[in-house]
């Protein structure tokens, strides 16, 4: 019995815990990143590392199953199942970032090219700024703007990203796309965008007490920052509200797994509850003990009562167990049982017996 118990507690700690791979989506954006996004059944851990064949994905209580994908239009040739993860194979040479999803369980990998050309940086570029990775994406921007200093379209798309920053660079970069550019009269609705935006700032600051005035945060120091780092740098969160969930306790992701797995959890609901009863009734049968109904009849056809007072008049006299049961036609199993009786309840003869 504890065995088998031992056995449902393990197999249902393990059917809990196991990892699985719900499904496997991979977008391309212009041949430049690929976003490979891996839905669980469950929050986990994960880590990615590169090689010279492709990258290893090492996931936390993976249960080795991958479900059906499609790679199609992606430069990713093909993903595998390995005994802790996945292997990720292409024929490029790529960089990546990865991000992990709580609330929605997912893991997100993005690839991408090592490829210099001019195009392929300004999609990675909007990428970033697409996705929330605003201080790689400036970065990406200013490094092109060195490199294409007169291409407009690199300063329109870097000027929309500082206006999502809200930095005051944004009006600068925009102010030198002339005239001539076909990029001109969006880049003056931004302009002016902003300034609107802006005055109705200076307005609230205005009516408000300089004890309630806030300073600048320094969000162009610390993001430069972040954006220094390469792009195959492993980043788990990120500043966009939008993206980055926090991780729910506990109940909410059991609740979360036993409404994922209702057939599962009442399985499991149900042998615990059978396993209690065997285990109650097991005990209940252990404790029993006998009663005084045990006491069969001797031979002799006398009553309980009667044997009991014979019993414990030729204890009196020095008799042994054995010697009674012979004397009584019994077994000594009988003979002890009503000794205990003597012993625990007693048996008093009356004056004139005696």
């Amino acid at each position: 019995m504890k065995r088998i118990t031992i056995l449902l507690i393990l197999l249902s700690v393990c059917m809990l815990s196991a990892v699985s791979i719900k499904g496997i989506r991979a977008k391309d954006y212009d041949n430049a990143v690929c976003r490979l996004v891996l839905d669980l059944n469950q929050d986990t851990d994960f880590s990615v590392s590169k090689h010279s064949d492709g990258f290893m994905v090492s996931i936390n209580g993976f249960d080795g199953r991958i479900p059906a994908y499609e790679l199609t239009g992606t430069f990713l040739d093909r993903i595998e199942a390995t005994a802790d993860g996945l292997k990720i194979t292409s024929n490029q040479d790529l960089s990546y970032q990865t991000m992990r999803l709580s609330d929605a369980p997912a893991l997100v990998i993005d690839f991408f090219t090592q490829s210099k050309t001019k195009h392929d940086r300004l999609a990675i570029a909007r990428f970033l700024a697409d996705k929330g990775r605003l201080a790689s994406a400036d970065s990406a921007f200013h490094a092109l703007a060195l490199d294409y200093p007169q291409h407009y379209d690199i300063l329109y798309y870097w000027g929309k990203l500082l206006i999502k920053r809200g930095s005051s660079r944004a009006a600068e970069k925009l102010a030198l796309i002339p005239p001539s550019s076909s990029y001109y009269y969006a880049a003056r609705q931004l302009i002016g965008a902003q300034d609107q935006v802006q005055s109705i700032e200076n307005a609230e600051q205005e009516e408000s007490t300089p004890s309630q005035l806030m300073p600048e945060p320094l969000l162009e120091e610390e993001e430069i920052v972040e954006s220094q780092a390469p792009q195959d740098t492993i980043i788990t969160g990120i500043p966009n509200s939008n993206i980055y969930v926090e991780k729910p306790n506990f109940l909410s992701t059991a609740a979360d797994i036993a409404s994922r797995n209702f057939a599962l959890t009442l399985f499991l609901f149900v042998a615990v509850l059978v396993i209690l009863a065997l285990l109650i009734f097991g005990s209940f049968k252990r404790r029993k003990k006998p009663t005084q109904s045990n006491i069969e009849e001797s031979s002799l056809n006398l009553d309980t009562e009667t044997m009991c007072k014979m019993v414990n008049r030729l204890l009196a006299d020095g008799w042994t167990n054995k010697e009674i049961a012979r004397e009584l036609k019994t077994s000594v199993k009988e003979i002890e049982l009503m000794v205990h009786r003597l012993h625990y309840m007693g048996i008093h003869e009356d004056d004139e017996k005696s």
